[in-house]
């Protein structure tokens, strides 16, 4: 775990100065355009600097943990496994990286709503600086710092599962073995419920699990909702039959 959460760290800096910047190209867009008219430039924008953020972020996760060997040692099998990984996390990113530009601007809008209603006692309120302050302060104040590093977690998280597991699928089919995987949960205080319930499950590796009702193939899986996967700090044990 000291590896993902060093990982962690450092790619919540980046991901909070991203949100930073998104507040204030909103906060901006307001201003010039007294509406949310510009909003949708900043999404894509938003959107597409945090698919390079989360790319990045992605593959070094995965490499940093590559603990299962294949054994056909040909590179080019490898590279192809890599490659394979590779993809899948960066659809990953493209999906995480929506959503969080979809909630930011969601946030915004919000905020545009709270001042209006404020507005109805005190005008000023609605003036279109004071809309910006409040959206720059909101997204891009000491919230930011929590949601970067939930974000940074997640994915962190998201990206050593999805690796170690595609490459121990592979490695277990390339050798013909039989592997059984175990969810394992941390099992303290702060862990959910549905997720300690969990907790010792077995199943054939390829073969999913069952965790709140839903079909998961190992923690954070991009499979399963919101609920299940963020901040899920859940691994899986692995077991040659």
């Amino acid at each position: 775990m000291l590896v993902q959460d060093r990982l962690a760290l450092r790619y919540q800096k980046l991901i909070r100065r991203e949100l930073i910047a998104a507040s204030k190209e909103l906060a901006l867009s307001y201003i010039a355009y007294e509406s949310q008219i510009g909003f949708a430039d900043v999404t894509k924008q938003h959107r597409d600097r945090l698919i390079l953020i989360l790319d990045k972020l992605s593959k070094e996760t995965a490499d940093a943990f590559k603990v299962f060997s294949i054994k056909d040692k040909k590179n080019t099998f490898e590279t192809y496994i890599e490659n394979a990984i590779y993809g899948i996390l960066a659809k990953n990113s493209m999906t995480t990286a929506s959503t969080v530009a979809t909630n930011t601007v969601a946030v915004a809008t919000s905020v545009i709503m709270q001042q209006m209603t404020l507005a109805k006692k005190d005008p000023t309120q609605a003036m279109p600086q004071n809309v910006a302050n409040s959206i720059a302060q909101r997204i891009g104040g000491a919230n930011a710092n929590v949601r970067a590093m939930t974000i940074a977690r997640t994915e962190t998280h998201k990206a050593a599962n999805t690796a170690q597991y595609t490459r121990a699928e592979w490695a277990a089919n390339d050798a013909g073995l039989e592997v059984e995987v175990e969810w394992i949960s941390t099992n303290d205080s702060r862990v959910r419920d549905s997720h300690k319930s969990a907790d010792g499950q077995t199943r054939a590796i390829g073969e999913p699990f069952i965790v709140n009702g839903e079909s998961m193939r190992w923690p954070s899986d991009p499979r399963g909702s919101a609920s299940n996967v963020i901040n899920c700090r859940c691994v899986l044990g692995y077991n040659v039959k």
